[in-house]
This record gives structure tokens, C-alpha cells and sequence, in this order.
């Protein structure tokens, strides 16, 4: 005697339960990437505001340099930690934005 396989209730609710805990599990992936990516953000904020407080001290003192070749020095500096950073934020808010 052959018999035909056919789904039961079992086999249905076993997989209904299945595709929820997918669903939970991508749901979850999805909480966690954002509060990743708020994180992030928050975390490149305080390091723009901590560089912009230092390149204000420095600015503080260029302006105080006893001689014209120090707050060249200085400025020069300044101007490549502006540049570098605002490399740096740009490229890691775009992969953050990805």
C-alpha cells in the first residue's frame, strides 16, 4: 500500500512559525542597522565638534605667535586638519548614507 505525502497541520504550523521568526530575525537586523547607523552619526558629530574645538585653539595661537613664520606654520596646519577632516566626515557619512 502506497501512501501520498500530503502537508498537515503540523507540518503547516511549523512552518508558519518558521517565516515569523524570519520575519523577527530581519526585523531585529533591521532595529540593530539603524541603531548602528545612530550611533555612528552621533559619534562623528562629537568628533566634528572636538576637531573644530581644536582647530579654534589653534587659530588662538596663530594669532598669539610672537613671529610671522610661526603663524604661517600654524595656519598651514590648521588649514590641513580643516581639509583632512572634512575628507574624512564626508567620506563616513556617505558610507553611513549606504
Amino acid at each position: 500500500m502506497t501512501e501520498s505525502f500530503q502537508p498537515t497541520e503540523a507540518f503547516n504550523a511549523a512552518n508558519q512559525a518558521t517565516e515569523r521568526a524570519t520575519q523577527q530575525v530581519r526585523e531585529f537586523g533591521e532595529q540593530a542597522a539603524a541603531s548602528g547607523r545612530n550611533f555612528s552619526n552621533l559619534a562623528l558629530d562629537t568628533y566634528e565638534r572636538a576637531v573644530a574645538s581644536y582647530v579654534q585653539f589653534e587659530q588662538k595661537a596663530a594669532e598669539a605667535a610672537p613671529v610671522d613664520w610661526m603663524k604661517a606654520a600654524i595656519d598651514a596646519h590648521v588649514s590641513f586638519v580643516k581639509d583632512i577632516n572634512e575628507a574624512y566626515v564626508k567620506a563616513a557619512r556617505s558610507a553611513l548614507d549606504n
